[in-house]
C-alpha cells in the first residue's frame, strides 16, 4: 500500500496516482476512470472506464482490414457459408 497525499489544483483537490498503479492498470493520460466512494469501508475505488466506442481502433487497422479482405475475398466468401 502506498500512501498518497490530497493536493489543491485550481479550485479543486487532486491525487496522484503511482507509476506502478498506473502501469498494472494500463492507463494513459486522458483516461477516464470511475471514482466511487464506499463510505462504510471509508474506501475509494478507482477503475478505468471501459471505452464504449465501437470506432477505437485506429486507421491502420481498417487499412489493413480492407487489404486482406480483397485480397483474400474468395476465401472469406467461401467460409461464410460454411455452417
Amino acid at each position: 500500500m502506498k500512501t498518497q497525499k490530497i493536493i489543491k489544483v485550481g479550485n479543486s483537490l487532486a491525487v496522484t496516482l503511482p507509476a506502478s498503479f498506473v502501469r498494472d492498470g494500463n492507463m494513459k493520460v486522458g483516461d477516464e476512470v470511475v471514482v466511487e466512494t464506499m463510505v462504510a469501508y471509508s474506501a475509494i475505488l478507482i477503475m478505468l472506464k471501459k471505452n464504449t466506442n465501437k470506432n477505437h481502433l485506429n486507421p491502420e487497422f481498417f487499412q489493413w482490414l480492407e487489404r486482406t479482405t480483397k485480397k483474400h475475398f474468395s476465401l472469406i466468401k467461401e467460409l461464410a457459408k460454411m455452417p
